[in-house]
């Protein structure tokens, strides 16, 4: 990394920075802190620009992430608390900030990875949620996320920190469309199963669906086969048109009165008994 120092705030590089972060250069990641950049290290990201204050020399975190910085082909920035703060609109307590290339996978390099187990973020507007369902699919063995029109962008900065960096090593196609996902996953022979907020089971006798559909709780569901799972927004729950196209649909059950789980927790029941059925906990895959 090689280091200039920066004082001014009408550098053009802090402009530069000011237009990654708020999504002009979709091209490029902004990262904060120090541990979304150790992240990124160890993910293999390309890393372009650093900035940093001298802040980033006082703690033992920050001057391991220094020294390892120092070895990534890079642009350096020593910059001024006051220019990191126009960087950054906030005050930055760890005092480093990046600009990484932002991993790019279209439906053909997802689907081409012959797939298993495929994730769909369907309209999900919380980027914690995001975040944290990015993270447990990867943690599950997941190959892939995909995420829908609507859906909040993956590589915003509260996404990639409730991810904790899983963001840029999983692969993640964003704004895709069902049309284009659902023959994929058809081609491919994925079984499309579609989360559900729960409601109290009726008798087994009596378990319908509209159009037919199998309704279970997610613990009877056959999750052995490839499959692609639909996560929905909580607040209105699964469109009809996405309903048409799920071959089951899960549900967790729940104490009478309780409100539907949060759907990154919805996810992480879901994913874990994925897991579990697949053995995934006797022979978990390394990245």
């Amino acid at each position: 990394m090689l280091v200039e120092k920066i004082t001014s705030r009408q550098n053009p590089l802090v402009k530069r920075f000011r237009r990654v972060r708020v999504g002009s250069e979709r091209q490029f990641v902004f990262l904060e802190g120090v541990r979304l950049i150790e992240d990124a290290l160890r993910s293999g990201a390309h890393f372009e620009t650093v900035a940093f204050t001298s802040a980033l020399e006082s703690t033992e975190p920050g001057i391991r992430l220094l020294d390892s910085l120092q070895h990534v082909p890079c642009r350096g920035a020593h910059v001024s608390t006051q220019v990191m703060e126009a960087i950054t609109g906030t005050v930055v307590a760890q005092g480093v900030t990046a600009i990484v290339s932002r991993p790019h996978y279209d439906l053909d390099d997802l689907f081409g990875l012959g797939p298993s187990l495929v994730v769909i973020a369907d309209r999900l507007q919380d980027p914690g949620n995001l975040g944290t369902i990015i993270r447990t699919a990867e943690a599950a063995g997941a190959d892939g996320i995909i995420t829908t029109a609507y859906t909040v962008e993956p590589w915003n900065a509260k996404v990639l920190r409730a991810s904790m960096g899983a963001a840029l090593r999983l692969p993640v196609v964003a704004g895709a469309k069902l049309d284009e996902i659902i023959p994929l996953c058809r081609l491919h022979k994925l079984k499309i199963v579609a989360s559900r907020p729960s409601l109290p089971p009726p008798p087994r006798a009596d378990r319908k669906e509209r159009a037919g559909k199998k309704a279970l709780t997610y613990n009877e569901a056959d999750f052995t086969t490839p499959l692609a799972l639909i996560l929905s927004k909580e607040a209105s729950g699964i469109e009809e048109a996405t309903a048409e196209i799920a071959d089951e649909f899960v549900s967790i059950p729940m104490t009478a009165g309780v409100e539907s789980l949060n759907v990154a927790a919805a996810a992480a029941v879901l994913l874990y008994e994925v897991a579990r059925q697949r053995n995934f906990f006797a022979h978990p895959p390394r990245r």
